[in-house]
């Protein structure tokens, strides 16, 4: 007798747990744990994006997902945090989706010149069929997975002194991300880029190994390139997107809801990025003439007429442009 009451006694239990684990979306997800790498610091957008996502994953799954965040570039750079995805010593890399493109071309697109015009249109592409397309190219081809994406604000050019024009641009030695897509950029408006890693960077700068730079609004003030900089060329010659970063293999061997929860919350925290990113390019300008900096204005469409053959430098990305471009 007590042997059977103990015996439905644990049955029940086990009804109850099933239950209770089902409502939570993620039945099937017991103890996962997710190690997450990046490279920004306390106070940065993209940081906090990293803890909003982890909050939401682990509050939706009631803790059965865990999200072990490595910020700050604690355990290597963009580059070396993404060959982690690919052994096994990351599980999620947040980073723009063009540093891809060392794996695979059609990454690359996101880091092409003059080509999203602005937030709606940025919204329109990667949150639409082109983006879902674009994704499913991007993990035939390099083995990531992208989740999301974020907009990143426009980038702008960086010096010690005013460069209005395309003659100014002659001779400046400019450190560019070290992917194909930012040195034929500038190879191609007149600059001599230097690809180098950001870690490097403000020594550099300050040691004038490099003349300057291009990055978000963000990214110079959050790193505080205005202490070595002078002047902001509002060039605006791409506008990124942020995302999250899996290998693909291994999270289609995670359980299907946990899949899920991942994409569904992903897209959500990057999409709230976009949102405050957007009501932060004002305030980020602000701050930074306030420190000293002046913002020069260029002839865009000048710039974005001299590099109107790129596309034919990469044949393989075209489709793309021409697809992107079209997205009204």
């Amino acid at each position: 007798m007590l042997r059977t009451m103990i015996g439905r006694g644990l049955a029940t239990c086990a009804t109850v747990l099933g239950i209770a684990l089902a409502t939570t979306g993620v039945a099937r997800a017991e103890d996962i744990v997710l190690k997450m790498a990046h490279v920004y610091t306390p106070g940065n957008i993209w940081y906090e994006t990293a803890e909003a996502y982890k909050k939401a994953v682990e509050d939706r799954t009631q803790g059965k997902v865990k999200i072990q965040i490595a910020d700050s570039g604690s355990t290597g750079d963009w580059p070396q945090s993404i060959e982690g995805l690919a052994i096994g010593t990351n599980d999620i890399v947040l980073q723009s989706i063009g540093t891809l493109d060392r794996y695979g071309i059609v990454a690359g697109v996101e880091a092409f010149p003059y080509l999203i015009r602005d937030l709606d249109h940025f919204r329109k592409v990667y949150d639409g069929p082109i983006g879902a397309e674009l994704a499913d190219a991007i993990a035939a081809q390099t083995r990531f997975r992208i989740v999301g994406a974020g907009y990143r604000g426009a980038r702008h050019l960086t010096a010690n002194r005013a460069v209005p024009t395309l003659e100014d641009l002659k001779g400046l030695k400019l450190r560019v991300p070290p992917l194909k897509m930012y040195s034929m950029t500038w190879a191609k408006l007149g600059a001599s880029p230097v690809p180098m890693g950001v870690a490097e960077l403000f020594t550099s700068m300050q040691q004038k190994v490099v003349d300057g730079q291009e990055n978000p609004l963000e990214i110079i003030e959050s790193m505080r390139y205005d202490e070595v900089q002078s002047h902001v060329m509002e060039t605006a010659h791409v506008i990124g997107a942020m995302t999250f970063i899996f290998y693909d293999a291994r999270m289609k061997r995670l359980p299907e809801d946990v899949r899920t929860v991942l994409i569904e919350e992903g897209r959500k925290a990057m999409d709230d990025a976009s949102t405050r990113m957007a009501a932060m390019e004002a305030e980020i300008k602000k701050r930074l003439q306030g420190k000293g900096m002046t913002f020069v204005a260029v002839d865009r469409d000048a710039f974005a007429a001299k590099l109107a053959d790129m596309p034919d430098a990469f044949p393989d990305l075209k489709p793309w442009v021409e697809k992107i471009r079209a997205v009204k």
